[in-house]
Order: structure tokens, then C-alpha cells, then sequence
């Protein structure tokens, strides 16, 4: 039986934070059922694999390349933002936010002064992809200039939301879901769409009024008139804590993490069963050193039948050449032993192989080792 590792409990592991990773990627990205065809397909081509089925092994592979192709090609734009979204914990949250705030701001309260209506969101921890539509994608870093070059009237894309998503500016022209709520006469479309979208999600909504000059923060449903640049940088950085989100958000995002961890632990389990457990098609024969363990104190081996052991492995080729199967030993364990000639029964648990390869058979089956007293004087 093979046994279990430390090295095979840490590649599992990682395996799941790998698949858990791809899996949130692609559910904020809306890639949630191309990124599991791209995962089913490799399963199916290994377990093709291991059943010896080199055609259709073949066709899964190839068909394993066309989709993974297809989802860098259709979602570049989502890739890059989350490779660029790559950080040190902690420290991109410290160094980008108050200046991200601080370029916010000065867009916001320049675009007051300009009567120039604006809409801009701020996404937080929940993603916002499954509640904006239309819109154009921009992968761009954000400046005061560029979101005043945005909302400027002869700007094709002014007639709509910007989305912010840490220093980035991923989307403009985006349009959001209106409220449902009374609200004030005065608020308009802008004023609509931004506290709609903050009843959705825990994004702050930065709205500019083209008639009155004022700027207007919508978060968690709530709209407050921020009366400076300032005031807005204070406001934008001091809602970010996870414990001020409504209880509801909370326990969302608590549902969602143990969907992903379950369904990451699921699918890591599948990819090592097909990968380890399943038999291989190729054998190889090797002759294994032999090692004594638990030698009785007092005692000293003076002869032993062999010094080595033929053992038949069976395993997949890509396994065969992932192990350097030059390190196996038979450790045979004397603890049981006692003085003069001892017969050591051999089989596969002597050997410790890595997970996925399974021990056909050996030869001997047994040897012979005698023990003497290690002080000469004992002996007579």
C-alpha cells in the first residue's frame, strides 16, 4: 500500500488553493462554466489515460487546449486584472488605497464645480460583474484626469458608470440597476442608479449632480451629500471594514467562500484519485537496497541472506517520471528480533513507495538475518 507523504499532503493542498482560486476568478469574471469545462475535460483525459484509451485520451487533451485557448482569448481582459491584483497581503490595500480615494475625490469635486454630472463606483469586496451591463471594458489606472476626460459632455461614453476596481478603471459607459425605493424628486437617473446598485452590493457610489453641483455618497442603500474633497477621502476609507457590511451581505459571501472551499476540495480530490489511486498500465522492475530499523540495543547484525530485493512496481509513465525511484529502500523493522538467526517476512509495506504506485511484487518474499551481542565478552 503506498504511503502517505508529507510531500503528497502538501501537492494536495495545493491543488485545492490552486482550483479554489481559478473557481472565484471565474465566478466574478462570469467564466464559471467555461473554467469547469476546461477542469472536466482534463479530468476525463487523465481517466482516459489511465484506462488506457489513447484516442479518446487524445481528443480530451486536444479539446482540453481549444477551451482553455477560448477562455484566455475571451477573458483577457479579466486575467490581467487578476494577476495584476497579485499582492503581498495587506500591502496593496495600504499603499493604492488613500491615493485611489485621494484621485476620487479631486474627480469628483472638479467635476462638481464644472457641473458635470458623474457616476462613479468604488467596488469593494463583493463583485458588481452580474449587476452592471453594456458598457465599454478599459484596463487603465486611475487618475483624476482620465475620469474628468470620461464625463465630459462629447464623450461617447459619458452616459453611464465608471467601475473602479482597486487603482484600475476596469469599466465605462456601464449601466446599473435602478432602485426600487421612493426617493427624493430631486434625485435623477444617476442618483437612482447609484443607490440601486448600493442596495445590491457593498460598492461605494460616488454621484455628481449636473444641476445642483453637489457630490453624493451611496453606500449600503444610504445617500449622504459630502460637502469637500476631504470629507469624501474620510468617508471612502473609513466603510471598508468587513464587519460594518449588513448581516445578510455577511452571511452571503460566508455561503459562498464554503461553496467554493467545498467544491475546490471536491474537484482536487477527484484530479489525485484519477491521477494516484487509479493502476497504471506500465511495470517496471527494480532492485531495492535493504535497511534495518529498530535494531535492539545490545544487539549488532553479523550476517544477513541478501542485501537487496527485485520488486515489480506498476504505475502511469507520467508518475514513473515525476518519482526518482532510486531512493526506495526496504526498511525492515527489528524490534521483534532476538539474538541468533532471524527470518524477516518482506512485502510491499517494506518499501514506503509514493502515492500512485502500487507494488506488484517482490522477491524474496522473506531473508534471513542473525544477531549477536554487540560486547564480545556477552558472547562466551
Amino acid at each position: 500500500m503506498s504511503a502517505l507523504r508529507w510531500q503528497s499532503i502538501v501537492d494536495f493542498v495545493v491543488l485545492a488553493v490552486a482550483i479554489g482560486w481559478v473557481l472565484r476568478w471565474s465566478l466574478e469574471a462570469r467564466a464559471l462554466r467555461l473554467t469547469l469545462s476546461v477542469l472536466i475535460l482534463r479530468l476525463a483525459a487523465l481517466l482516459s489515460e489511465q484506462l488506457g484509451l489513447l484516442i479518446t485520451s487524445w481528443v480530451l487533451d486536444a479539446a482540453t487546449v481549444v477551451a482553455l485557448l477560448v477562455l484566455v482569448v475571451a477573458f483577457q481582459p479579466e486575467l490581467r486584472r487578476a494577476f495584476m491584483r497579485l499582492d503581498l497581503p495587506g500591502r496593496a490595500a495600504q499603499q493604492r488605497q488613500l491615493p485611489v480615494m485621494a484621485a476620487l475625490s479631486a474627480a469628483a469635486f472638479t467635476l462638481a464645480r464644472e457641473r458635470c454630472g458623474a457616476l462613479i463606483v468604488n467596488v469593494q469586496g463583493d463583485s458588481v460583474a452580474e449587476l452592471v451591463t453594456g458598457g465599454v471594458a478599459l484596463a487603465a489606472r486611475i487618475s483624476p484626469e482620465l475620469l474628468q476626460a470620461v464625463f465630459q459632455k462629447d464623450s461617447p461614453i459619458h452616459d453611464g458608470a465608471v467601475i473602479v476596481d482597486g487603482d484600475q478603471i476596469t469599466q465605462a459607459g456601464a449601466i446599473l440597476p435602478l432602485t426600487q425605493r421612493q426617493v427624493p424628486d430631486y434625485f435623477g437617473t444617476r442618483h437612482r442608479a447609484g443607490l440601486g446598485l448600493s442596495e445590491r452590493s457593498d460598492a461605494s457610489v460616488i454621484v455628481v449632480s449636473e444641476e445642483r453641483g453637489e457630490v453624493t455618497l451611496m453606500r449600503e442603500g444610504r445617500a449622504d451629500v459630502i460637502r469637500s474633497a476631504d470629507e469624501l477621502v474620510s468617508a471612502l476609507t473609513s466603510g471598508q471594514p468587513a464587519d460594518a457590511r449588513k448581516p445578510g451581505q455577511a452571511r452571503s459571501r460566508l455561503r459562498l467562500t464554503g461553496g467554493l472551499v467545498a467544491a475546490s476540495l471536491a474537484l482536487a480530490t477527484l484530479v489525485w484519485s484519477v491521477t494516484f489511486l487509479l493502476p497504471g498500465k506500465s511495470v517496471r522492475v527494480e532492485t531495492v537496497p535493504i535497511e534495518f530499523t529498530n535494531v535492539p540495543t545490545g544487539l549488532v547484525i553479523d550476517a544477513q541472506s541478501i542485501e537487496t530485493v527485485q520488486v515489480w512496481l506498476r504505475a502511469t509513465d507520467f508518475i514513473f517520471g515525476s518519482v526518482n525511484l532510486a531512493d526506495l529502500v526496504a526498511r525492515c523493522d527489528l524490534s521483534q528480533v532476538h539474538p541468533g538467526m532471524n527470518v524477516v517476512r518482506l512485502n510491499s509495506s517494506v518499501l514506503g513507495v509514493p502515492p500512485g504506485i502500487h507494488v506488484e511484487g517482490l522477491s524474496p518474499r522473506q531473508l534471513r538475518v542473525d544477531l549477536v551481542a554487540s560486547n564480545p565478552s556477552a558472547r562466551r
